[in-house]
């Protein structure tokens, strides 16, 4: 399950630090609070992403990865994975809870959390070379199914925090996954739990 949803948040240094949003449906109070961020020094043992999703699903620390993508003014990109562990931060988005659905939060994973601040002073040395450019922030949640799914929509919500943040900031509220994708279903293609 690929969720790549974006919202514009600061153009610090040349670099436009965008994160895993949706589609529109970001509430324009998270556009300020998210203004306040800096990928330049954010601290990335700080960085906390959460996924609400129907009980039929279960979010997989396993699988689930942040990809940072990074296309420069000379139009070549990179991109880079970092593993995630789950971590237990659901009581910070009790006010999100509703009945029928499942909060999963999760933090980088300490083996690359060293990984992603030798990437970020890469950057930066590229933007003080003149190769200034967008930065694409997003989260690949990894799912399964513990019971099928309704017919209807399979609504989710996808959330941030950072130390600039502090608490949770809503990226996407309410996106149906059976229409993120306009050419495919991809409520259809998550598999039951238990199978490889």
């Amino acid at each position: 399950m690929i969720l790549l949803l974006r919202h514009a948040a600061k153009l610090l240094a040349g670099f436009a630090f965008l994160a895993a949003a949706g589609c529109g449906h970001m509430p324009v109070s998270s556009m300020v609070k998210l203004a306040r961020i800096d990928f330049q020094t954010t601290d990335p043992e700080r960085l906390r992403f959460a996924v609400k999703l129907p009980q039929a699903l279960k979010a997989r620390a396993e699988g689930t990865v942040l990809r940072i993508t990074v296309r420069l003014a000379t139009r070549t990109e990179e991109s880079r994975d970092f593993s995630l562990r789950e971590v237990d931060e659901r009581d910070a988005l009790a006010a999100e809870a509703e009945a029928g659905t499942e909060i999963a939060t999760f933090a980088i994973a300490t083996r690359d959390a060293a990984e992603l601040r030798l990437f970020r002073a890469a950057l930066i040395q590229k933007q003080k070379g003149g190769s200034g450019g967008a930065l694409t922030i997003a989260v690949k949640p990894e799912a399964c199914r513990t019971a099928p799914l309704p017919s209807g929509p399979v609504m989710f919500s996808t959330y941030l925090k950072t130390a600039e943040t502090n608490g949770y900031v809503p990226l996407a509220r309410d996106v149906d996954l059976r229409r993120v994708d306009p050419n495919q279903d991809l409520a259809a293609k998550i598999p039951a739990c238990g199978r490889s």
